[in-house]
């Protein structure tokens, strides 16, 4: 397993306000003995080819692999959009992959489109990204940077089968993604293991909601929440294709105290840091 951290989310506000945020989110994995993160790819070239070779020596320096962000929309009805996305998409993995190190290429699924979607059910949306996704994770899979789905509102048996379906699709599993379609994260980690690539490894506290039924779901300290971290490493560490390039992202959201006042984000990380070594 190849340990690191997203780099959006809360603990951004680390180094966002940094001269050099790419630099300074670079220093801070190191100073934590972490190894991967995630970047848009867009943004990414949007920056001068001078700039990116800056970058991807650093990158070298720090021993640090990112994954290549990439949006395409992939459910609309039009497919013009979906070849010009996905046509920018593989010109930027293409650029990018072998200086910037990365070892997948994530996506994600409009979130408006769930498990339960009533306007496009789940099997359309699976037909559609079968057919959509195809040309995408073909590309990357030539380019040796895996194409992998970012599982957000879909139960974890949904993106097993959209990997079934389409060849060289692998998974970045997030560990408390599912609650918020009620899945308990050791089945949505046991479905989608035999094809995760990556993670985010997160964890929540939660609690029953009665208005509407469901579960209020709040950030914690990865291994201090309700997701079962532990037992979803040891799923990994016997189910995923490759655990030793396996990126596991640390992804946290605010976490408060018994007082409902946000904690200081380092501590929050060393504490998170912590717990994954004893893993």
């Amino acid at each position: 397993m190849i340990w690191g951290m997203c780099s959006g989310g809360w603990m951004a506000g680390l180094t966002d306000a940094a001269h050099d945020k790419y630099r300074a989110r670079l220093e801070l994995l190191a100073e934590h003995d972490l190894h991967c993160t995630s970047w848009p790819a867009n943004e990414l070239m949007a920056l001068e080819p001078a700039r990116r070779e800056e970058i991807a020596g650093w990158l070298a320096d720090y021993d640090v692999h990112v994954g290549l962000g990439v949006g395409v929309p992939f459910l609309s009805e039009d497919d013009d959009a979906v070849r010009r996305a996905t046509d920018a998409a593989v010109q930027a993995v293409a650029a990018l992959a072998r200086p910037f190190r990365a070892l997948v290429c994530t996506t994600g699924i409009d979130r408006r489109y769930h498990h339960y979607s009533h306007d496009l059910p789940l099997e359309r949306q699976l037909d559609r990204l079968s057919r959509t996704m195809a040309p995408l994770a073909r590309a990357c899979a030539d380019l040796g940077c895996p194409l992998v789905v970012h599982t957000v509102a879909h139960w974890g048996e949904d993106m097993a089968q959209l990997c079934q379906r389409v060849p060289g699709l692998a998974i970045q599993l997030d560990t408390a993604n599912c609650f918020l379609i009620g899945e308990p994260p050791l089945v949505a980690a046991r479905a989608c293991a035999p094809y995760t690539l990556a993670t985010h490894f997160k964890d929540h506290r939660v609690a029953p909601s009665f208005d509407p039924l469901g579960l209020r779901a709040e950030g914690a300290v990865p291994g201090q929440g309700d997701c079962s971290l532990r037992e979803i490493c040891r799923i990994l560490l016997e189910n995923a294709p490759s655990p030793d390039r396996l990126a596991m992202e640390l992804e946290i959201d605010p976490v408060r105290d018994e007082h409902g006042e946000l904690r200081d984000r380092r501590e929050v990380l060393q504490e998170a840091v912590q717990f994954v070594r004893s893993l």
